[in-house]
Formats: C-alpha cells, sequence, structure tokens
C-alpha cells in the first residue's frame, strides 16, 4: 500500500509537470504569433511610411529647386527692368512659397526622427506592443505640408514669366538707347593730317602734354558732339567704350592759352573749335562707363 502510493504521487507529479510544459510551450507559440503579427504590421506600415517619405522629398527637392531658381532670377532682374512691381510681385511669391517648403522640410525631419526611433526600438527587441506602436506611429504619418508645395513651381511660373518678360523689355529699351546714342569714332592718333581726313576723331594726346584728348574740326562733326553734362555716348576706335559726357569743362583761346591750360584730371576729354574759331576752343570732359 505504501508502495503503491508513492508511485500515484510520482505519476500525479509527472503528470503536473506535462501538463505545465505544454502550457509554457503554447504560451511561447502564441506569443510567437503574436510578435510574427505585431513585426508584419510594422514591416507593411514602415514600407509604405518610406514609400510616401520618398515621394514628399521629391515633391519638396522640386519646388526647392524652383524656389532657387526664382531667387536667382529676382537678383539677376535688379536693376534690369523697366517697372519694379514684376520684382515686387516675385519677391512675394518667394516669401510665400520659403514659407510653405520651411514647414515641409520641418516634417521631413520630424518624419525622420520618427522612422529613426521606430528602427532603433526595433533592433532592441521591443516587442510586441512596442511594434504595434511604433506601427500606428508610421501609419499616421501623413506629410500634409509635404503634399501642399507640389503646386510651388506653378505658383511661381507666372511671377517668374512677368519678370522675364519685364528684362526682355528692358533690354530691347537698351538696345534702341545704343542703336540712337551718339557713337564717335576716333579713327586714328595723330595731329593735323589726321584731323583733315574729316572722318571722324583724332587721338591728340602726345600734343596735349600727355594729357587723354581725342579732337576734331568744327565742321566735320565737332558741332554734332553732345556737350550736355549727363549724356551717354559711344566712342568706337582709340579709346573704344561707353562714356558719360560731364559737359564743356573749358574753352581756351590757342592766341593767349597753352597746353598748360588744358584742365586735367578727367578720364577723356574731346576738343573742337567751336564755330570753326580757334579763340573758342572748347574742351568737354567724358567719364568712362564701360
Amino acid at each position: 500500500m505504501r508502495g503503491s502510493r508513492r508511485t500515484g504521487i510520482r505519476t500525479g507529479m509527472l503528470v503536473a509537470a506535462g501538463t505545465l510544459a505544454l502550457l509554457l510551450v503554447a504560451g511561447f507559440v502564441v506569443r510567437t504569433i503574436s510578435v510574427s503579427e505585431a513585426q508584419n504590421a510594422y514591416d507593411a506600415a514602415a514600407q509604405a511610411f518610406r514609400a510616401e517619405q520618398s515621394t514628399a522629398v521629391d515633391t519638396v527637392s522640386t519646388g526647392e529647386s524652383a524656389l532657387d531658381d526664382a531667387i536667382a532670377l529676382l537678383d539677376e532682374s535688379a536693376g534690369k527692368v523697366l517697372d519694379e512691381q514684376p520684382r515686387a510681385d516675385l519677391a512675394a511669391a518667394i516669401d510665400t512659397v520659403t514659407l510653405r517648403l520651411s514647414s515641409a522640410a520641418q516634417e521631413l525631419t520630424a518624419a525622420e526622427v520618427a522612422a529613426d526611433a521606430s528602427t532603433t526600438r526595433s533592433a532592441v527587441f521591443e516587442l510586441g506592443p512596442g511594434i504595434r506602436d511604433d506601427a500606428k506611429a508610421l501609419a499616421a504619418f501623413d506629410f500634409t505640408a509635404a503634399s501642399g508645395v507640389q503646386g510651388v513651381a506653378d505658383d511661381l511660373a507666372a511671377p517668374v514669366a512677368a519678370v522675364v518678360q519685364a528684362m526682355a523689355d528692358w533690354q530691347a529699351e537698351q538696345d534702341r538707347i545704343l542703336r540712337e546714342r551718339y557713337t564717335n569714332t576716333v579713327h586714328a592718333t595723330g595731329w593735323t593730317p589726321e584731323l583733315d581726313e574729316c572722318i571722324g576723331s583724332v587721338d591728340v594726346t602726345a600734343h596735349y602734354q600727355n594729357v587723354p584728348t581725342i579732337a576734331e574740326h568744327w565742321s566735320c562733326g565737332g558741332k554734332d558732339f553732345p556737350d550736355d553734362a549727363g549724356t551717354v555716348i559711344t566712342l568706337a576706335g582709340v579709346h573704344a567704350g561707353t562714356y558719360r559726357v560731364d559737359g564743356i569743362v573749358a574753352m581756351l583761346n590757342a592766341d593767349r592759352d597753352s597746353t598748360a591750360d588744358i584742365p586735367r584730371g578727367y578720364d577723356l576729354l574731346y576738343q573742337t573749335c567751336q564755330n570753326g574759331y580757334s579763340g573758342t576752343m572748347s574742351f568737354t570732359a567724358l567719364t568712362r562707363i564701360s
């Protein structure tokens, strides 16, 4: 009887142990399945998140490129429009777009932080609920700000086009001014023989104590040379360039004055005898612009 009782107790203990083992195995299997499902859900959420993130990055990059081009155009157009309104409109559009892109950029940064955080938690085996929470967090990210900048290039297109046209109008006006601008050709360096050729001005610097001077007979073209201060002219040939007329700065008499009386300190002087009379030798100062 005593031996039989021991056998019964031993058998009961074995059965209990076996039952416990089965329960542990079953619990492990259920736990494994639960973790696997959570991981699958996370993987799906992460894949969708990365796809949306990639699209958002492309959208923001496209917008930033359009913004950079608009800013470059605004800078380039400074001083090259007849009317500043198109530039003012473009500047306002740039300010608006900059704010939108700034919000989108902050959103992308937040998205990257969220993605990095979820990856870190998964890497340290924060399983089950932690993975599910990460999956929900990634799925909830909708990239609203990035989606809102899809039309940035279109929003900038009209003000950009207006500035481009304004610059074209300005250039057309400059071309017209250039065509109509007074042009004088300094055809030679010399003295009386070259002046008498009457085909343009002559560089006479060497005869005027090396004061940079061009000269022309009144009847050959001197009477047409502009002397109003502020007038812009073009010189071709010797001393070629664009000059601003600073007005007549001296009126000398060939019988009374000498080359020592020629005014100094100017980029260039234009000399002609008013009405062909050497008693009124006018010297017009010129300042080189380009």
